[in-house]
């Protein structure tokens, strides 16, 4: 078993490269625990069992406990209307419950696509009242509440500040008195001002395509929904709580684990900061955590008390899977990732100059990618540059070390999650007249204003702090951009005259800007 775990990570063993830790427990007994790669490439520092690593959105779930300890004490209850608790943040009319935010129904906006369609970049410093300040001037949501699942980092910075303002203490303070230190997570806490030196701090690196690494910069002050910083061993020791809990109640724990019913009838999977489901005949409970290069998941299986965490602090393994590969391992299960042929999507001879061009996929989410060609090799544009792809056989194409593959033809497609999801190539927006596009559209929403403007025929959009982005058209009137995320944009006409555009993205939907 140790051999077929460790070459799940052999990514994280091929001399000086960043790596990540990784345990694994059934029935209270740790069954494998293992540290691989380094925390600080610079100076070569191995990553050992006390380096603390930035979890993102593994995150959520202690802050729901949070705010469940609370509801525990009579403080609050989960199906009061949020403006009861932090009214001042809230400028739409749909009414949110604490448990809309909880279960990720709410359809308020996520503050990270809002912040970046506003113009805030990723590596920029990031506070608190830099994710209030954008959630607060926002006056719809995506959808009603409870009639869509729809995660939204949005949810927890709120439920982060609905603890401080009932407890009277920081959510960092009050998970430590609460949690951390009761369980002997002595490694373990939010860290809630970016400037705070962290000993042991895992650094965090980007593979460019290539292999080679780079810094991936995080200067994160916002929390809740993220921020969380623990060792694979200290979140071990929470994770006990859902099998044997002593810091709340057992229902409190059942409350976790409930998924809320939509309106329509559906039943989601989001529970209280957890995805809860089941594989292979097996319940099971899991998150998992990006931000930067930090990747992060946690897997339970309870009705085996199977445990697995898994933190890095680097993307170069896709960790959701990694995880489920280990219960496979550890379960005796059979492979849980079936290979894809290489050449099932399409068969059929095609030229790389037919391929070259710019794509747009939408599967669960949004997403593009633009492919050139460059000396007879295919080219990935990404933000470090363009990467060569390796040609595997027919029309399977890779980049191993993002773990992308194309399979590119007449129809093209790019294997997710080993499905295979249609590549639709679009061209840039051309207008016979661009008269009526051109112009500066404002949003009160993002709290700033984009330009659309024409070069050499093509319609671009500007924006103050991103590159001026080309236009491509999806169909008579939708177009889309990566001016942040993936964006798709429409144009509003009011009486045979444009008067605004659109933006959604695939957390942030409708956002109006006016001309």
């Amino acid at each position: 078993m140790e051999q077929r775990i460790d070459a799940v990570f052999s990514k994280w063993q091929k001399g000086i490269c960043p790596g990540g830790q990784v345990v694994v427990r059934k029935a209270g007994k740790l069954i494998y625990g293992k540290n691989f790669g380094y925390a600080n490439l610079e100076h070569e520092i191995p990553i050992k069992d006390e380096t603390v690593f930035h979890v993102a959105s593994m995150s959520k779930q202690i802050t729901v406990m949070c705010v469940l300890l609370l509801q525990e004490e009579g403080q609050l209850h989960i199906d009061d209307d949020v403006r009861s608790y932090i009214p001042e943040y809230i400028h739409f009319d749909d009414p949110v419950t604490i448990r809309n935010m909880i279960n990720n129904v709410s359809g308020i906006r996520d503050q990270w696509e809002l912040l970046a369609l506003s113009g805030v970049r990723i590596v920029d410093t990031i506070t608190q009242r830099d994710a209030l300040s954008i959630i607060s001037k926002q006056e719809h949501v995506n959808f009603e509440p409870q009639s869509e699942f729809l995660y939204s980092n949005s949810n927890f910075t709120l439920l982060a500040e609905i603890v401080e303002r009932i407890s009277g203490q920081t959510l960092n303070e009050f998970a430590q008195e609460r949690i951390f230190k009761p369980l002997g997570m002595r490694l373990t806490f939010f860290k809630d001002q970016y400037w705070k030196i962290t000993k042991d701090n895992a650094s965090s690196y980007d593979d460019d395509g290539t292999g080679e690494f780079v810094n991936s910069v995080l200067n994160y002050g916002t929390y809740g929904a993220t921020s969380l910083h623990t060792t694979a061993k200290d979140f071990l020791k929470w994770m006990e709580q859902y099998n044997n809990p002593t810091i709340c109640h057992v229902d409190t724990v059942k409350l976790m684990w409930e998924t809320p019913t939509l309106k329509n009838g559906m039943k989601s999977s989001y529970a209280g900061g957890l995805f809860v489901g089941e594989y292979k005949g097996y319940e099971y409970i899991e998150h998992g955590g990006a931000d930067a290069s930090y990747r992060s998941a946690m897997l339970r299986f309870p009705d085996k008390d199977v445990d697995i965490v898994i933190l890095s602090n680097t993307e170069n393994l896709l960790m959701r899977k990694a995880a489920f590969e280990l219960a496979d391992i550890v379960l005796g299960l059979e492979e849980h990732y079936p290979k894809v042929e290489p050449n099932e999507a399409y068969r059929g001879e095609f030229s790389l100059e037919e391929v070259e061009g710019y794509y747009v996929a939408s599967w669960e989410v949004f997403m593009t990618f633009e492919l050139s060609l460059n000396n007879q090799m295919l080219h990935l544009k990404t933000s470090y540059g363009h990467v060569p792809l390796t040609h595997i056989s027919g029309n399977h194409f890779t980049v191993d070390s993002l773990n992308i593959d194309f399979f590119l033809g007449e129809q093209s497609y790019i294997r997710v999650k080993d499905k295979l999801v249609l590549l639709k190539k679009v061209k840039p927006f051309k207008p016979m007249d661009s008269s009526p596009f051109l112009g500066k559209y404002e949003s009160k929403e993002l709290d700033t204003y984009y330009e659309i403007i024409e070069k050499e025929g093509i319609l671009h959009i500007a924006h103050s702090r991103n590159e001026e982005k080309i236009l491509y058209q999806i169909d008579e009137n939708r177009y889309v951009t990566d001016v942040a995320f993936s964006t798709l944009l429409e144009f509003i006409e009011e009486q045979g005259r444009i008067t605004g555009v659109i933006l959604t993205g695939n957390r942030a939907k409708n956002i109006v800007l006016m001309k």
